[in-house]
């Protein structure tokens, strides 16, 4: 309930929770299918309190995570691996889904402990060393929407990409929490710092009043003072954080598949018919990563065309950015966009190739009809000459008598002329295929494998 000092405001209250709230958002690697998801997700502004931002966020539900589920869980039954003392006083489960299909999973945790005392609970929640009723959380979260095991009986479920939001509500600028001891919650780490050295970064919106904080860094967030529609906003934000920094380091992974398919898309090449296949393959999958990049982590990292609020835009960029999203991002788009320049001028290579091929398959017709004319001109002219009425033609002797030799050999030399020339330009074109083919491209150069005998060669000392 919020406090007499804040009921007379012309605006929504402070949070004022007895207890200290931790959520963790975990990425999974569970997918929904999105033409159900309208039918099975429910939209965030009927789940979560946003205030005067309600409407925004009900305008442009289609673009932000939704939710599958949630649940209460048994406090009682839930068991950590560090943090033992007491229970949670609250403890819910979450399941959201965002518009590219992905399943992200976040666990709410209310605990009667200070900042420093739930820095255990904090590793735990990060490392998923938690248990409730004996199963694991990550078991637990696949169970609720139905992923079954594998054989082996393990569970494909969190990836890498978590975010942990840490809410504290305070009445007075005294019980700001000191720069040390935000360091140790964002940290998850009882120890003292050097200012100097820290990627703490604190969102000039979210710390404009005495009576207010936000700090964020790369894997642990703490408001404290704020409204309780700042915190389901920054909770949002989170989960598409999450979200999008997995779905950037599959894209990142496809990609490197795709760089290894083009590096080594000599070793079963044929023709340049097979080598324009493969590369249109790779074109092809090289335009779904650029469009998913844009679609599920550039246009995610924007925030303010949807919900015009400067709090929840400062939260959401400085979290983006604190992770490290918004620089990879710029780094994967430039690598996609140097393989598609690649693939482009290894296709105008072929092309080359192609054109230099028709115009020796010109040549060769025309060599061909060529030929046929010789040897049609040199019938001729044979049967020309034994037809003509002349005293060289003695109709007495055989046409195959020796005293018609010369005119014979004249006749085979001009065929097998013919013959050689015809062999000896298919020669060439056989040879120039053979050398297009294996032709060795800059870059193989830099690759080059080095033996050990060699690498010691090359760096030993003169």
């Amino acid at each position: 309930m919020p406090s007499d000092s804040h009921s007379d405001l012309p605006f929504a209250p402070y949070a004022a929770r007895p207890y200290l709230r931790l959520t963790t958002v975990y990425s999974t690697a569970w997918t929904y299918d999105p033409d159900q998801m309208a039918q099975a997700a429910t939209a965030p502004g009927d789940v979560f309190n946003f205030g005067r931002l309600a409407g925004y966020y009900s305008r442009s539900e289609q673009q932000l995570p939704r939710v599958i589920r949630r649940e209460a869980l048994d406090c009682s039954s839930v068991v950590c691996q560090r943090w033992r003392p007491g229970e949670p006083a609250s403890a819910q489960l979450w399941h959201f889904v965002l518009p590219a299909g992905q399943v992200v999973v976040a666990l709410t945790l209310d605990v009667p402990l200070t900042l420093v005392e739930a820095i255990p609970l904090l590793e735990d929640l990060y490392y998923g060393s938690i248990a409730c009723d004996g199963t694991p959380l990550e078991q637990l979260a696949a169970a609720r929407i139905g992923c079954q095991p594998d054989s082996d009986g393990s569970v494909q479920g969190f990836l890498p990409e978590r975010h942990q939001l840490v809410f504290r509500s305070i009445d007075t600028p005294d019980q700001v929490p000191e720069d040390d001891t935000v360091q140790r919650v964002i940290y998850r780490t009882d120890l003292p710092y050097r200012p100097e050295h820290s990627s703490i970064h604190y969102p000039q919106e979210l710390n404009r009043r005495p009576t207010t904080l936000g700090a964020v860094g790369p894997y642990v967030s703490l408001l404290c003072g704020h409204q309780d529609y700042i915190e389901n906003s920054a909770l949002l934000s989170a989960v598409q954080t999450v979200g999008s920094a997995a779905r950037l380091r599959e894209i990142r992974e496809v990609a490197y598949g795709f760089v290894h398919r083009f590096r080594h898309r000599a070793a079963d090449q044929g023709g340049a018919h097979d080598r324009r296949t493969a590369l249109e393959d790779i074109a092809d999958g090289l335009s779904q990563l650029e469009l998913e990049l844009s679609y599920s982590v550039e246009v995610a990292g924007d925030i303010g065309m949807l919900v015009p609020a400067l709090r929840v835009e400062s939260f959401h960029q400085t979290l983006f950015s604190a992770v490290g999203l918004t620089s990879r991002a710029a780094t994967i788009g430039q690598m996609l966009s140097r393989l598609g320049n690649a693939i482009d001028a290894e296709l105008t290579s072929i092309e080359s190739m192609e054109q230099r091929a028709a115009d020796r398959r010109r040549v060769r017709t025309v060599v061909a009809v060529t030929f046929v004319t010789t040897v049609s001109g040199t019938l001729g002219l044979l049967f020309g000459f034994f037809g003509i009425n002349a005293r060289q033609v003695n109709q007495n002797r055989s046409m195959f008598d020796d005293h018609y030799m010369p005119i014979y050999v004249l006749i085979a030399t001009i065929l097998l002329c013919a013959l050689v020339i015809f062999c000896a330009m298919r020669v060439q074109e056989r040879w120039e295929e053979r050398r297009d083919r294996s032709r060795t491209r800059t870059w193989e150069g830099t690759h080059t494998t080095c033996w050990p005998g060699n690498w010691v060669q090359w760096y030993s000392p003169q």
